[in-house]
């Protein structure tokens, strides 16, 4: 046997050719590895083979994933390597090695298996996407808990500062205007009603049982009168939202509560009224004494920086100058014992007392 110096210390493939790799294997046999064929592929199966791993490690399929781009172009650089490599080094540039034979018992002709020529994924592609669909559900858990837990850090902020400013004599007042505002406005721009029963006018000629029991019940005596007038009044002190136009009784009823009497479409609270028409707040006196807040807003836009009202003007502009009356009626404002009276929803005159009207001179 000649001694050939070349390859002394090195090991032989098991194709013939000598290893390249600590591995015991020579660089066509790595290549064909790296695609996943055998010694025995031929130059169509590995073309065939290649163009099929291109489809299958082409980044633009991991678009979505950064980290799976990464290694799919990783991968595909090994592909290309390995098919640039033998397609330089063709299959007769090695030793021809037999390959081992399957016979079966019966001694008939293996027929090729048909899996043996059709490329199939890799366990590594299998491994990888196997790992990226089990990666899915932990990441929309994660989406979910973190809208979670911003909604009840929003909530627990809204009920701290409601509680807040509700609890404090100084910021309650506006603090309520305000919530009542924007629940106002919402409903104006939705075109919805606040309650159900809104949607739903009950006829005022109608009182609820409450109301029709206090109209029919006779009048008490004087002493038994003060004690209820000053129930009446703890009651309403701590009444805090609005009554406004186009509340329903079952509102006011929920908001007031029941009301000190009640004559046919008036309900009355210590000295003040409510006034309905077609089971809707039409109208109100309210003593300047009395807990009960009311508003109105206006009906349509007025013009910018409006500071005074005339013969004319709207009740929107009114509102929008004066502010909301204490006495309203279809017919007249009132604010205190100063009158403004209108006709056809404009201005016609008005009667100036005490309290100053900003009226165009």
């Amino acid at each position: 046997m000649t001694f050939d110096p070349t390859k002394a210390g090195k090991s032989l493939c098991a194709c013939g050719m000598t290893a390249d790799t600590f591995g015991g294997l020579c660089d066509r046999c790595v290549s064909l590895q790296t695609l996943g064929l055998g010694a025995h592929a031929t130059s169509d199966e590995i073309e065939n083979t290649f163009l099929t791993l291109v489809k299958v490690w082409h980044p633009d399929r991991f678009a979505h994933d950064p980290t799976l781009r990464l290694q799919a172009e990783d991968k595909l650089k090994e592909i290309n390597a390995a098919h640039d490599y033998l397609v330089a080094n063709p299959k007769q540039q090695q030793r021809s090695v037999p390959q081992p034979k399957r016979t079966p018992p019966c001694g008939l002709p293996v027929e090729p298996s048909s899996a043996d020529s059709e490329p199939e994924e890799t366990e590594e592609i299998r491994r990888i996407l196997r790992r990226r669909q089990k990666s899915k559900a932990p990441a929309v858990l994660l989406k979910v808990g973190f809208a979670l837990g911003a909604v009840a850090v929003l909530a627990i902020l809204w009920l701290t500062g409601d509680s807040f400013l509700s609890s404090n004599s100084s910021t309650s007042r506006a603090w309520d205007q305000l919530k009542l505002e924007v629940k106002h406005d919402l409903a104006v721009h939705l075109g919805t009603s606040s309650t159900p029963e809104a949607q739903q006018p009950v006829p005022a000629a109608t009182p609820t049982p409450s109301v029709a029991a206090d109209a029919q019940t006779s009048a008490p005596p004087p002493e038994t009168a003060r004690v209820s007038r000053t129930r009446a009044v703890q009651h309403l002190q701590g009444a805090k939202p609005y009554i406004t136009a186009g509340l329903t009784p079952s509102e006011v009823l929920s908001v007031l509560g029941n009301p000190t009497s009640s004559t046919g479409e008036k309900m009355l609270y210590v000295g003040s009224e409510i006034d309905f028409k077609n089971g809707q707040v039409a109208g109100w006196k309210i003593d300047p004494a009395s807990p009960i807040r009311v508003k109105l807003w206006s009906d349509s836009p007025v013009a910018p920086g409006l500071t005074t009202f005339a013969v004319g003007s709207t009740k929107s502009e009114v509102i929008a100058v004066q502010g909301t009356p204490s006495l309203f009626s279809d017919s007249e404002f009132g604010y205190g014992d100063s009158q403004v009276y209108f006709q056809n929803n404009r201005v016609v005159s008005w009667k100036e007392g005490s309290v100053s009207l900003r009226v165009a001179h």
